[in-house]
């Protein structure tokens, strides 16, 4: 597993010019100061180690991957790695995966996917949580979902009606039972509130893998997969 770098990386990669990704939204013009000179030089220094490692190929990229709703690739992938590295972890059946695509606001383009490519990807400090939830609240939770249109999930299959609500939905190809718990892997930031979705917040119980961060999560999911393709299974729909 690849280790996070300091916050100094961050500014190298991104002026060193990643582009594999794209934002949704149009960067503001700003108008910055000219750089010291000697953070400059101290950042020269650093650079050609610093770019190797950032260029070091994760997968390779075939079509162009993104977010979408009710349901996209991207997402799908997203909310995959991490029920599955919560399952390898925790050792038991993690029912379901979800993050948000706030998260995120990017997509990838058809090319050789980078670890510099996935420090842009997911460029937070954030680590891998596992929920307890009462089915109750997994009903709640899908339902929110719903709600929005649609958000990146895992192990669940539904569609979305006329008045945003869930139907036909099933967990691990069953009907989810109120009265029994589930598990649910997340982010420690959407564990804490940090998006919509509030079934969330008041968990049975609560198990932080602090030392599996995010950015490593998807770096090993993705070299896993070695081919990434733009492919969707139906898991939700409309």
């Amino acid at each position: 597993m690849i280790r996070s770098l300091p916050l100094f990386v961050m500014f190298i990669v991104f002026s060193s010019g990643c582009t594999l990704f794209r934002t949704t939204a149009e960067p503001a013009e700003l108008d910055y100061p000219d750089p010291d000179s000697e953070i400059l030089a101290i950042l020269d220094h650093y650079r050609p180690g610093l770019e190797r490692i950032m260029g070091y190929e994760i997968a390779v990229v075939r079509d162009t991957i993104r977010f979408n709703q009710p349901e996209g690739a991207l997402g799908n992938m997203a909310a995959d790695a991490l029920r599955f590295r919560a399952s390898i972890e925790l050792g038991k059946y993690i029912h379901v995966g979800i993050v948000g695509e706030s998260s995120f606001q990017t997509y990838f383009l058809p090319g050789i996917l980078t670890l510099g490519d996935i420090y842009e990807f997911m460029p937070y400090e954030n680590h891998l949580v596992v929920l307890e939830l009462s089915g109750y609240s997994l009903l709640q939770l899908i339902h929110q979902v719903a709600e929005i249109g649609g958000a990146p999930v895992s192990g669940t299959r539904f569609s979305i009606d006329n008045q945003n609500r869930a139907r036909g939905l099933i967990v691990n190809s069953e009907v989810i039972d109120p009265e029994r718990t589930y598990l649910v892997a997340t982010t420690n930031w959407i564990a804490n509130g940090g998006d919509s979705f509030s079934a969330l917040w008041d968990p049975i119980s609560r198990t932080d893998l602090e030392e599996i961060g995010i950015r490593e999560l998807y770096v090993d999911f993705f070299r896993g997969r070695a081919e990434l393709f733009n492919e969707t299974d139906g898991r939700i729909r409309r």
